[in-house]
């Protein structure tokens, strides 16, 4: 047993040091204009080559923010939206299920370090009933990592279903915000523009404040089954 515990974390660690080098040497320097150049090439199947690239680059780590910015260069706000999501859901479920069926112990050992700890504790506590709202306010904090939160939910217990269409929703007011930059970027001095860069700023400082009430919520609720 011994051998094969061994043999399956050599495995492992072989493999995430291969997406680290193939991270470094192949993704680092990817821009939104990289992305956008890469998945217009492919002419009427660009929305399919789009929405790999979104199921693929998140698993390395790679900026989900470049990614929308790329989708609303190519697409436009509407069809880059619908092509984001769908992406989204797609990379979110594959990252889920991979924290929970391969490496939960080397995962977890990540995802600690790179988690603030009170959320990294409140994850780790998710049961059925809250772990939706706690994913789905997650989702919505842009200064939450995206790839994050999709490993440490892997280690949670909470349902597919449930995940699921907490990243959804969750994730629908950035991806239209990010979005409307990557449409407007093009003429950074037009009213149109710079008002999509003061929702980004909006969705940050709203977010984080209702991310606060959350968590102030949460500690309160704990002190109190403490007590009782």
């Amino acid at each position: 047993m011994t051998k094969k515990i061994n043999k399956k974390t050599i495995s492992i660690v072989l493999g995430l040091v291969l997406l680290f080098l193939f991270y470094k040497f192949f993704l680092r320097g990817i821009t939104a204009q990289s992305i956008r150049d890469w998945v217009n090439g492919f002419g009427v199947l660009a929305p399919i080559a789009y929405i790999f690239v979104w199921a693929v680059l998140p698993v390395f780590f790679f900026p989900v923010p470049i990614l929308a910015l790329a989708g609303g260069l190519s697409f436009g706000l509407i069809d880059g939206s619908i092509y984001t999501i769908v992406g989204a859901v797609v990379n979110s479920s594959i990252m889920f299920w991979m924290a929970k069926l391969l490496a939960k112990d080397l995962v977890a050992s990540y995802l600690e370090r790179k988690m603030p700890e009170k959320w990294w504790n409140r994850f780790m506590k998710l049961g059925k009933r809250d772990g939706f709202f706690v994913v789905f306010i997650c989702r919505l904090i842009p200064v939450m990592p995206y790839n994050v939160i999709n490993y440490a939910s892997g280690l949670t217990e909470i349902s597919f279903v449930s995940y699921s269409l907490a990243t959804i929703l969750g994730i629908l007011p950035g991806t239209v915000i990010f979005l409307n930059v990557g449409d407007k970027i093009l003429d950074i001095r037009s009213p149109e523009f710079i008002w999509s860069i003061v929702f980004v700023v909006l969705l940050t400082i709203i977010s984080i404040m209702l991310g606060k009430y959350v968590s102030k919520k949460a500690d309160e609720k704990e002190k109190r089954l403490k007590k009782s």
